[in-house]
């Protein structure tokens, strides 16, 4: 089911690996990155990419499983990630 993938795809890049901005300071929220002291300096530091969270977007993003994340996608807020899921 291409939804079932979808969701894969944004769950990683949110609940794993997520960002968002809050009073205008980048932050992480994933517990991919709250786990990792290593990947969450290098998440918040100038080395990887990154792009709005945009689900459709997130979606057919791939992504390595055993190195830190090339690319992130940021969420303006909690709240505005929750309203593109919807």
């Amino acid at each position: 089911n291409n939804y079932h993938l979808v969701l894969l795809q944004c769950y990683w890049f949110t609940v794993e690996f997520g960002l968002c901005r809050q009073e205008g300071q980048l932050k992480a929220f994933g517990a991919g990155l709250l786990s990792s002291f290593g990947e969450l300096q290098y998440c918040l530091s100038d080395k990887p990419q990154r792009k709005p969270f945009e689900p459709s977007v997130t979606a057919l993003q791939t992504y390595p499983i055993t190195e830190y994340q090339p690319l992130y996608f940021v969420a303006e807020s909690f709240e505005d990630a929750k309203d593109k899921m919807m």
